[in-house]
């Protein structure tokens, strides 16, 4: 919670401050809203709801995530390194024996932001960090944790978990990536439509993980196929934008209603394995809500090449 509060103790810092009060017709220069941008922001939305897959029980589902900015605010304003952690649990609160938390996602990361020097931030109050472009590098490792690895200590998994849905949330997976984002705000009416289009490159042998390790022959599934397949090329579409990435501190019960639609695939097999995720969110007060439901793969990593159908209802308080 200390962690939270000082995430939106900084990106509403300037606000408070008098900085900056009233909507205005175009957002600060991408050199300006370098001396506003807070240190220490969300990398992921963060997360705390209800999920339900169509292959396992249901669980709370728990995503905390920091970045943190490399290098002070005005030097190189335009060029904005950061390091950033992004972590899952799932929490079986009374839908597995003795409630076990469940160790997801594990995904540290190496980054370079670079903003255009033409673009400055969207319009509006309370949005003044929400660049109208930029484009991301990066190097990243992402694990699940997990420490199975051979067939003897997967039926020894097997004894302990009974059932191979609980089994499998203990397989190891992991991977080092590199990664490449490119993120555009266009104007849509009164409102923004933001564009985001992703790409992840699995390394065979990483810095950080070594060998890759993924889907292994003694798991023995119909469905086995290497993360290349299902994951690495991303495009998502969020209206408004201004809405779908900050909260206000409103009074109104329904506010600020948000539209976000996801497609994934593989690069390895190109729109052969499809994920497609539609979210719908609103202000209910000063909480923001996101229900959302999901058909495709990347589920989980452990059961990332599973097709699965889930359903979530979820706090979200997001990135930028």
């Amino acid at each position: 919670m200390t962690l939270l509060a000082l995430m939106v103790t900084g990106s509403v810092h300037a606000q408070d401050s008098g900085l900056v009060s009233h909507a205005r017709a175009s957002g600060p220069s991408a050199d300006e809203a370098a001396t506003l941008e807070p240190i220490l922001q969300p990398f992921q939305p963060i997360t705390g709801g209800e999920t339900k897959d169509s292959d396992d029980v249901n669980f709370m589902d728990v995503n905390l995530s920091v970045k943190i900015r490399l290098t002070p605010a005005r030097f190189l304003p335009r060029w904005r390194p950061f390091f950033a952690m992004d972590t899952r649990f799932g929490f079986y609160w009374g839908s597995r024996p003795h409630s076990p938390v469940i160790g997801k996602t594990y995904n540290p990361e190496l980054l370079l932001r670079i903003l255009p020097p033409s673009e400055g931030t969207l319009p509006g109050p309370g949005n003044r960090f929400e660049y109208a472009q930029f484009f991301e590098v990066g190097y990243a490792h992402e694990s699940n944790g997990q420490l199975v690895h051979t067939l003897a200590q997967y039926q020894q998994q097997l004894l302990e978990t009974p059932g191979r849905d609980y089994a499998n949330d203990f397989i190891h997976r992991g991977w080092d990536y590199l990664d490449g984002v490119w993120k555009k705000s266009f104007p849509a009416g009164t409102h923004h439509l933001t564009l985001d289009v992703e790409g992840k490159y699995f390394l065979p042998n990483g810095l950080l993980q070594g060998p890759e390790d993924e889907y292994h022959s003694w798991e023995q599934s119909p469905e086995g196929k290497p993360r290349k397949s299902v994951d690495g090329v991303e495009l998502s579409l969020d209206y408004p934008s201004e809405f779908a990435h900050f909260v206000d501190d409103g009074f109104d019960r329904i506010g600020r209603v948000n539209y976000s639609l996801k497609y994934l695939t593989g690069y390895a097999q190109f729109l052969e394995f499809s994920t497609v995720r539609a979210e719908v969110g609103a202000q209910f007060w000063s909480l923001p809500l996101a229900l959302w439901v999901q058909h495709g793969y990347m589920s989980s990593l452990a059961n990332y090449y599973h097709k699965v159908d889930s359903v979530g209802l979820e706090l979200r308080f997001p990135s930028f």
